[in-house]
């Protein structure tokens, strides 16, 4: 009979870490709770992770965790071999009953006992006890390497080559399962590169004021919008962070780095605040009002990320808003700025844009029969309440903006040719209604922006638009 198999389950069985996903549960939860930490880690780490999965409550759901899907069919042919399979984690107790029940392959789950860890040493004297045959052991880290020493076979996950060569200098390797993924690859697609070209309407002001014939004010406004997307990378870290759930049960995001487990969660709590960070001080050597925009761009996302986005109506708004910000940014950058009518233009177009968002979703839970998504305040069934309400924003943005071509006559003064700008509100006038005719037929990507990036005729129209401000200067 061949040995029992015995599998790890962070990073080996699931593409992630059950410490830091209950953590980050909990702190969603209980924010307060980040002060007591250091008080349960001096009890031990099994204290700490029990402590920890009982603040997260049911914050954390094993249905979603991101399995290693090549080694669970392995683990299912061998079950039906009739080979003793167990699941022994450093994890708390409970979750690894919660996992070895979705997973159903498994004879014994053994985890964490609040008291003793079960990592490294203190696994391998446990397999020992219960197999002085031998088995064969499942892991992914070096910790596990004091195991495979005591081990009859080795199965490797997501191993690289060192790795590699250090189990099989232990023990003979039974099977290989999974790829490592490219850490630098995983981080750049976290940080959403596609969306540092909302950062872009830092130049708008400039256009429509000239003012980018001032180098060291375009030099200023170049150096915000390489500012603002690094902080707004570090701002989207920290909401799929806190969007793990969310995102697992969303058909297309759950291949996002951070819910697929490409992106270790340690890295993203590391670096999320790095990133905040540089944007912030970044803009303080600028100009103190920029640093004060961006401040509160992040105050509101942080806001958003932590509550409002559970919130109808007011978390379009609060992404509409979190646009503007970024045309008022590169407003304070000009002398003499922007009419206030522009604002209000920019916030009713993007609410607009956030709501062709949300219909999208809704769309979604529609045809994956299911009632609501964990984290959204959205159910099935309000489709048409936003497509009233984001038409309605998205035409009263074209009107706005038509008002400011009537009524200031400041546009005048500040281009050579204002009437080029009339180009721009046709262009939005057929562009606004035409993505929510696909967005209402179930055609549109989740995100408008990317559509837009992505769409032949939306590119056109942008570039029919921003010629339009070129000419009007």
């Amino acid at each position: 009979m061949r040995p029992p198999l015995c599998v790890d389950l962070d990073g080996t069985l699931i593409r992630t870490d059950l410490l830091y996903e209950t953590l980050l549960a909990a702190l969603s939860r209980r924010p307060w709770i980040v002060f007591l930490l250091p008080v349960w880690l001096v009890s031990g780490r099994a204290h700490l992770k029990a402590r920890l999965l009982e603040a997260a409550g049911d914050g954390v759901d094993v249905d979603l965790l991101p399995l290693t899907d090549d080694l669970v069919a392995y683990l299912r042919s061998e079950r039906a071999a009739g080979r003793r399979i167990e699941l022994v984690s450093a994890s708390d107790q409970r979750i690894v009953d919660r996992v070895a029940a979705r997973v159903g392959v498994f004879d014994a789950a053994l985890g964490s006992d609040g008291r003793t860890n079960l990592k490294g040493p203190t696994k391998a004297r446990l397999l020992i006890d219960r197999h002085p045959d031998g088995f064969v052991y499942a892991g992914d880290a070096r910790a596990d390497l004091v195991v495979w020493d005591r081990a009859v076979g080795a199965v490797l996950v997501n191993d690289g080559r060192t790795l590699h060569d250090a189990a099989l200098a232990r023990a003979p390797i039974e099977a290989a399962f999974g790829t490592p993924s490219s850490m630098l690859s995983a981080l750049f697609r976290a940080l959403r590169p596609h969306q540092w070209a909302k950062n872009t309407l830092i130049l708008l002001p400039l256009l429509l004021t000239r003012g980018y014939e001032e180098s060291a004010v375009l030099l200023s406004a170049v150096a915000t919008i390489l500012l603002f997307s690094l902080a707004a990378s570090g701002t989207y870290l920290l909401n799929d962070l806190l969007d793990l759930s969310a995102d697992r049960s969303h058909p297309s995001k759950r291949s996002r780095p951070l819910a697929s487990g490409a992106l270790p969660i340690p890295t993203a709590l590391v670096l999320a605040p790095v990133f905040v960070l540089a944007g912030l001080v970044g803009t303080v050597l600028i100009d103190v009002d920029v640093f004060l925009c961006l401040l509160a761009y992040l105050v509101l996302t942080a806001l958003y990320s932590f509550g409002l986005k559970t919130q109808t109506v007011i978390d379009v708004l609060t992404l509409g808003a979190l646009f503007t910000l970024r045309l008022l940014a590169g407003h304070l950058l000009v002398e003499d700025g922007v009419p206030a009518w522009l604002l209000v233009f920019s916030m009713a177009f993007f609410t607009s844009l956030a709501l062709v968002k949300r219909l999208t979703e809704v769309r979604g839970l529609e045809e994956r029969g299911l009632v609501s998504v964990p984290g959204r305040g959205y159910r099935a069934g309000d489709g048409p309440f936003i497509l009233v309400i984001g038409l309605a924003t998205g035409i009263a943005s074209v009107l706005i903006f038509m008002i400011y071509l009537v009524a200031d006559p400041l546009h005048e003064i500040r281009l050579a040719s204002p009437e080029w700008l009339w180009v721009v509100p046709a262009v939005l006038g057929w562009w606004l209604p035409r993505v929510w005719l696909l967005a209402s037929r179930g055609q549109m990507h989740d995100d408008p922006v990317v559509f837009a990036l992505k769409d032949r005729a939306s590119l056109c129209l942008g570039l029919v638009a921003l010629g339009a401000v070129l000419l009007a200067g």
